[in-house]
């Protein structure tokens, strides 16, 4: 293989130089082995589509020809595919518990239970907690005649590690808010109870049995005749 010069066609011969000994301009030398190693590239290649083609036949011969049309083949392949995705949808499942909830809706959850906790408190002793009681009334009795505590199993910060803050209200319900991600009261990231859940009716009445008797994740509705 010979070479020339691409400005002014000088023949170069087989190992030219960078620079043209005609025109004197410089030029970029192709590398001398370049050729031999897309040779050995090309062989490369081959070899590996060589060796896939032999192991794809190899398989497809281990295989019985009649397997595919045995209704049991299939069967086992559908019983794979709804194991995988079981597994699959618990995972995800799992996965969605542990990280789909933002501390904002986590927050809002707490409050939803320490304002029908107070509604339950309020429906038993005839008034909500005082400002000295705090919501520590919904754990402990506060020696309030009536009490049939305890309301909530215990007093949980909120998703920010900040206490829930609670205050009795002039107009009938207190206030019951999270300080939000900045941790400070008053300002526009709070979170507030849905007035709403102050009053949680009467229908958990029927066979009401305090946290202390409660088993942890299960909602008791109506106690046995004569327990």
């Amino acid at each position: 293989m010979t070479y020339r010069c691409p400005y002014c066609k000088q023949d170069l011969g087989p190992t030219p130089s960078a620079h043209c000994p005609k025109c004197g301009k410089i030029m970029r030398v192709p590398e001398r082995d370049l050729t031999q190693r897309r040779r050995a590239k090309r062989r490369l290649l081959n070899r590996m589509d060589h060796e896939y083609k032999q192991k794809k036949a190899e398989l497809q011969s281990a295989l019985p020809p009649t397997l595919f049309r045995n209704p049991k083949f299939y069967f086992a392949i559908i019983v794979v595919l709804v194991l995988v995705g079981g597994s699959l949808f618990t995972a995800t499942d799992q996965a969605v518990r542990k990280i789909g909830i933002s501390p904002p809706m986590r927050a809002l959850r707490h409050l939803d239970v320490l304002a029908e906790a107070l509604g339950r408190y309020r429906f038993h002793t005839g008034q909500f907690p005082d400002r000295e009681q705090g919501l520590a009334a919904l754990v402990r009795d506060p020696q309030v005649p009536k009490w049939n505590g305890p309301y909530v199993n215990r007093l949980r910060s909120d998703p920010w590690e900040t206490p829930f803050v609670y205050a009795p209200g002039t107009n009938g319900l207190p206030t019951l808010y999270s300080c939000g991600a900045d941790k400070k009261p008053g300002t526009p990231d709070d979170l507030y109870a849905d007035p709403a859940r102050f009053d949680p009716g009467t229908a958990w009445t029927n066979g009401w049995v305090s946290a202390d008797q409660r088993m942890s994740g299960v909602t008791i509705l109506r106690r046995a005749p004569g327990k």
